[in-house]
This record gives C-alpha cells, structure tokens and sequence, in this order.
C-alpha cells in the first residue's frame, strides 16, 4: 500500500439550532471505524450548533488508479 495515499470524508452532525447527541456521534463514530476511517479533526460551524467532522483512510494504490480511469467513479 503507498504509505502517502489518504481519502478523506466531512461529515457534519448537528444543525443551526440543536447541536448532536453525543450517543449519535459515538455511533456515527463507531460506524465508520469499522469502515477503516479515522477521526482527524472535528469543528464547530461557526453561527450554528453544528460540529464537522474530518476523517481519513488509507487507499491503496490499485484503488486509487481504478478512480482515476475513464468510466469508473468512486
């Protein structure tokens, strides 16, 4: 696997009035753990209740060329 190759993913939880449940966001947490992704960073929105998560997984480098070709998408 190439040690450099990262995807990421945003995920936002919460709204402009409610912030999450902390029992959502473990789930949602957990969920994508067993997906291979990892918390890097989490935000709060500016002007809401609302938190952005930032995640991140290797791609392995056959992954990453079978994107790229014509015709195949993510």
């Amino acid at each position: 696997m190439d040690e450099g190759a990262w995807e990421y993913r945003v995920e936002t939880f919460g709204s402009w009035i409610r912030s999450p449940k902390d029992g959502q966001l473990a789930d949602a947490l957990n969920q994508v753990g067993e997906e291979g992704w990892e918390l890097t960073g989490a935000l709060p929105r500016e002007g809401s209740q609302a938190l952005t998560l930032i995640l991140r997984r290797r791609v392995s480098r056959e992954e990453r060329r079978r994107r790229t070709r014509p015709g195949e998408g993510w």
